[in-house]
């Protein structure tokens, strides 16, 4: 066993003298939910999905960072789906606001990633981490690809 010098032992006494003035938590205590209610709102499905007139002119104009980009080009709807899914929650959880799903357009501009990608996001399932969304300029991947904004992980709770 180590021995304890006069300094760690001074200290060890002063804490251990000083212990009823520390606080216990009744677990049997009911939180005030009114007080988190104010601090923290819950996430909520969102219905409009519109994006900030200042957002639309940064992605016109080719000014916007993303945080991350998910590729979906050859994955089958399912997967899509899935990753979609997955993909969301991760970047909501690590506070990243910007993200772009690139779909591709799909023969003849009738692709079913590209069509299903903005329900799937209205869906009640992402809708609560969405803000909006909207296509991406031509020199963006046009119609295959989407710009999506989440909400700030710090102003809600699941």
């Amino acid at each position: 066993m180590h021995k304890l010098s006069d300094k760690d032992k001074k200290i060890w006494n002063f804490y251990i003298s000083n212990l009823k003035f520390i606080k216990k938590v009744d677990k049997n205590k009911k939180i005030n939910l009114s007080s988190i209610s104010e601090i923290n709102k819950v996430l909520k499905p969102n219905s409009t999905f519109t994006l900030d007139s200042k957002i639309k002119k940064q992605i016109k104009s080719n000014r916007l960072n993303f945080d991350a980009i998910i590729d979906l080009h050859g994955k089958t709807e399912v997967q899509a789906h899935e990753l979609i899914k997955n993909f969301i929650k991760d970047c909501y959880l690590n506070n990243f606001k910007s993200i772009m799903i690139v779909t591709g357009k799909g023969s003849n501009n009738k692709g079913k990633l590209r069509l299903k990608t903005p329900l799937w996001l209205k869906n009640e399932d992402l809708s609560k981490y969405v803000v909006g969304f909207e296509t991406m300029p031509h020199n963006k991947g046009g119609e295959g690809a989407l710009f999506v904004q989440l909400k700030n992980r710090y102003k809600y709770k699941l």
